[in-house]
């Protein structure tokens, strides 16, 4: 007798989007499918994201806007509502009623949502790195992990959204002989644990970056009842912007016709904006980011290039909004005198007994001399070196199975998600979450990435149904 054997999916990342393609795929499988998830965190769900164990990192919108499930939006609100795990938080609660929990309540909730897949060994978790990819003339896919064990698959998908941040250079040379735990602190990463557990009260800091990581080291300081000069620097000075003080629904048309220039995007947000001043900014701006993915389409290279370099500080700013809670507490610093905004570089950095003398060059072309005990960089992941940030993605780039998109966001993908190499895709090589955002211009926020799993996991099922003929095993 012969029976269908399994269609075997490898998601390489167990943060929320390869657990979010994992759920997907698994739902409601049309085709036998096992799932291989490697991720070395021992909750799946989490990632970098939704890890942190301080309970003053929030999930930046709020709950009843988060959700695994495209079908159900609310899932994630009524998980919250049914669990109690955010009732003792005074902090999540907002007077308009809005819920924003700590980040690592989300990552419980995804994890809840897989654990009837593990249970039901329909989802495996391996608790590794993967060390290298090797592809067999079969087309399968071999991985090893660091381990050293080996395991086959059908199906490859990249999920690493995040490489790890990369230091300005001016600090490059401080970054081995320094640490962490010894003055003067320099800090490369502020989401590993235990970061900022060096930092005493009295300590003057510096912060390169001003945006949410910027507002989520300052909420961590804070609390831990710093009360020392802390400067936060970007080129342009800019903080994340908040939410409409009042419900927004989406609203305004990017699309009639679409914008073919950067700079013809941006007067049509101002005019719309300009015209209606009665709504809220918010709105349109998510109308923007809704049709993301379309007015990216009808951008040429050169224009996408130009919105990059020139509006995508400012989008990231107005679309990456910071939580109610936090923007308190960072509010609070300012008007304590403890925490300053400017729109400075760093010229020259250099190490003085148990301080850093930093020299500043600020926008309007001043210098400024800043003697510090800790320097904390937020800039946030260096995504520009992601062929360089794990060896198996280096090896699949050295075996041509990957490259950057011309755009340098992440990975050259094709519009099904396929990894792509000039003109040739691989249909048995997928990239998950913001790796992809290449391709479709706005794959950051946590709706764009659940709404491209399901996408993708709809690819793969089919995928599998038309491959899965091939692969039968005799049964005794």
């Amino acid at each position: 007798m012969t029976t269908q054997r399994s269609n075997i999916v490898a998601i390489i990342g167990g943060g929320f989007s390869g657990a979010a393609l994992a759920w997907h795929l698994l739902k409601k499988p049309t085709v036998p499918l096992s799932v291989l998830i490697f991720e070395p965190r021992a909750l799946l769900g989490s990632g970098v994201a939704y890890s942190a164990e301080d309970p003053n990192h929030r999930i930046n919108v709020p709950a009843s806007r988060m959700s695994i499930d495209t079908k159900h939006p609310l899932d994630f609100l009524e998980w919250l509502d049914a669990t109690g795990a955010s009732h003792e938080d005074k902090g999540a609660h907002r007077p308009d009623g809005q819920i924003y929990p700590a980040r690592k309540v989300f990552g419980h909730y995804v994890a809840t949502k897989l654990a009837p897949l593990l249970e039901a060994h329909l989802l495996t978790h391996i608790p590794s790195l993967v060390t290298d990819v090797q592809k067999l003339p079969t087309g399968r896919w071999i991985l090893t992990t660091s381990g050293g064990e080996t395991f086959e698959a059908d199906t490859l998908v990249i999920a690493t959204s995040h490489p790890a941040p990369q230091l300005p250079k001016q600090l490059i040379s401080f970054e081995v002989p320094l640490s962490a735990k010894t003055h003067p602190i320099l800090i490369d990463d502020p989401w590993k644990s235990d970061a900022l557990t060096s930092i005493k009260p009295e300590d003057r800091i510096l912060i390169i970056g001003t945006g949410l990581s910027m507002a989520d080291t300052v909420a961590s300081l804070i609390a831990n009842k710093h009360n020392a000069p802390i400067l936060a620097i970007s080129r342009r000075g800019q903080r994340s912007k908040g939410h409409s003080q009042t419900p927004v629904t989406a609203t305004g048309d990017f699309l009639s016709p679409p914008a073919v220039g950067a700079k013809e995007l941006l007067q049509r947000i101002r005019q719309i904006i300009a015209n209606n001043p009665d709504t809220p900014w918010q709105a349109f701006l998510d109308r923007v980011r809704e049709q993301a993915p379309q007015i990216w389409e009808h951008l040429g290279q050169t224009e996408r290039r130009r919105l990059i370099r020139h509006l995508r500080p400012f989008w990231d700013t107005h679309r990456f909004r910071i939580s109610p809670p936090t923007e308190n507490m960072v509010n609070t610093a300012i008007q304590r005198g403890i925490l300053r905004i400017k729109a400075a570089r760093i010229l020259t950095v250099e190490k003085e007994g148990k301080t850093f003398q930093v020299t500043l060059r600020t926008r309007c072309g001043q210098i400024e001399n800043q003697i510090v005990d800790a320097i904390i960089s937020t800039t946030g992941p260096a995504h520009i070196n992601i062929l360089n940030s794990q060896p198996f993605l280096k090896s699949l780039a050295k075996k041509g199975y990957i490259e950057m998109d011309s755009s340098a966001l992440g990975l050259h993908v094709s519009a099904d998600g396929n990894a792509q190499v000039g003109s040739q895709k691989d249909i048995s090589l997928f990239v998950a979450g913001p790796l992809a955002r290449g391709r479709f211009g706005e794959l950051m926020g946590l709706p764009e990435v659940t709404l491209y799993a399901e996408k993708l996991a709809c690819t793969i099922r089919a995928q599998a149904a038309i491959t899965a003929p091939d692969n039968t095993i005799i049964a005794s």
